[in-house]
């Protein structure tokens, strides 16, 4: 009796977490060929929405009968379905197509921030089916707290979208820091004191679901690789505008993470030596002049020189600064050309570096729009050679606060597709 990746998926969901290796150790060679072959037919299918089996043994190097008997495993296992001939994407085509069910399993996303907890609970494509967002001061509370906060956010989701947590594969965490390892475990975290604290472990006493934990923009890159813009792209970055300034990197259509798994910290990349004082400590990181905090530190640092008034009388904000730039105060339209312009300092470096066939933005940040984006698109052709700049594509994402937490369930979802495979 074989032991198929779908009963090993089974098998690890009800054994103690963590004997994945032991598991895989006890399969023998034909039944790692044909875990693996399972895995290889499931990401192809994912990869492409609706494909036929044809067209999957072409793809695979699979042979068609081999093909065809586990595909056939998949679909009693529903995992997998046969789309109706007339739902096909493609007109007149005969062939019998396969897509993922996307009730096969689920995942739960959580992206942490310091001023808010962002939640969804997605199905086995990262289509969000619920999602929540609550505002709540990080550095001020306890991780237990914290961890209570997320375990009732997932039951919220999951009663909101009619789902049972016990039928959820697991939950995805992305938290911005240098990451020692998936338990949770940082060499810098912004957020919370660093040390040996496991927050993984917390989730998963209150949830009894295996937790992963990864940097939140090597998140959110994981889930344009699987799921969004970057399907189908072999090498491309992403970009990530808020709080801090992240970014993920995707070479020949692997997740790029470092030997210690602290790569792509653009944001902490030194522009200006000995210039404004970084979170991290440093002095002069792109951060320093592109955050969301170091724009309003610069607005209110020009409005306390009187180069401008308040005259809304409001209190000073990120859409308030962008309402009043785009209504023409200009003091405020240098800043953010200011930013624009370190920020495209820092992508011209990258260019040069890495010349991705994409650079996708994301995060909140994106909705200064052209204010930031011009002076950075002007600074990226000011400091890159023109024949790299050309094949470049740039893409502004169109923002969804649900998108953070969309990206970390990626984290759990890529566990289920992937094992008994470490990548």
């Amino acid at each position: 009796m074989t032991l198929s990746l779908i009963d090993a998926t089974m098998a690890v969901k009800s054994a103690p977490f963590g004997n994945n290796l032991q598991l895989m150790a006890n399969l023998n060679s034909r039944q790692r060929a044909q875990a693996f072959n399972q895995y290889s037919i499931l990401d192809t299918i994912r990869m492409h929405k609706e494909i036929s089996r044809i067209q999957i043994a072409e793809i695979t190097g699979q042979s068609t009968a081999s093909v065809t008997n586990i595909t056939a495993d998949l679909i009693k296992k529903n995992l997998i379905y046969e789309k109706d001939p007339k739902e096909a994407a493609t007109p007149g085509r005969r062939r019998v197509e396969l897509a993922i069910n996307p009730d096969a399993t689920y995942a739960a996303g959580i992206k942490i921030s310091s001023s808010r907890i962002s939640c969804a609970v997605t199905d086995m494509q990262a289509n969000v089916r619920s999602s929540v967002v609550i505002p709540v001061q990080f550095s001020k509370r306890p991780l237990e707290y914290i961890a209570d906060i997320i375990e009732d956010a997932v039951h919220h989701c999951a009663a909101n979208a009619g789902l049972a947590v016990d039928k959820f594969f697991g939950v995805g965490i992305g938290v911005p820091g240098l990451m020692k390892n998936e338990s949770g475990v940082y060499t810098w975290n912004p957020l919370y004191k660093t040390g040996d604290t496991t927050f993984s472990d917390l989730i998963t006493e209150r949830l009894s679901l295996k937790t992963y934990i990864d940097n939140d923009s090597n998140a959110l890159t994981l889930s344009h690789l699987w799921y969004g813009k970057g399907v189908h792209t072999k090498n491309f970055l992403v970009i990530t505008i808020e709080e801090g300034i992240g970014m993920g990197i995707v070479i020949d259509k692997k997740l790029y993470r470092g030997p210690n798994r602290v790569a792509s910290e653009f944001g902490h990349m030194v522009v200006s030596p000995g210039g404004e004082l970084c979170r991290c400590g440093k002095r002069g990181c792109i951060e320093a002049y592109t955050n969301e905090t170091a724009i309003l530190s610069a607005a209110e640092k020009s409005l306390r020189s009187g180069n401008w008034c308040n005259d809304s009388g409001g209190e000073l904000s990120l859409d308030l600064l962008i309402e009043l730039a785009r209504a023409g105060n200009k003091p405020l339209q240098s800043i953010f050309a200011q930013a624009g312009n370190i920020l495209g300092l820092g992508i011209a470096a990258l260019i040069q570096l890495f010349h991705p066939e994409k650079i996708i933005f994301s995060g909140d940040g994106v909705k200064s729009g052209e204010l930031l984006f011009e002076p950075m698109k002007r600074s990226i052709e000011e400091h890159t050679n023109s024949d790299l700049i050309k094949p470049v594509q740039t893409i502004v994402e169109k923002w969804k606060d649900s998108d953070w937490a969309r990206g970390a369930a990626t984290i759990a979802l890529k566990e289920f597709y992937k094992y008994p495979f470490n990548s």
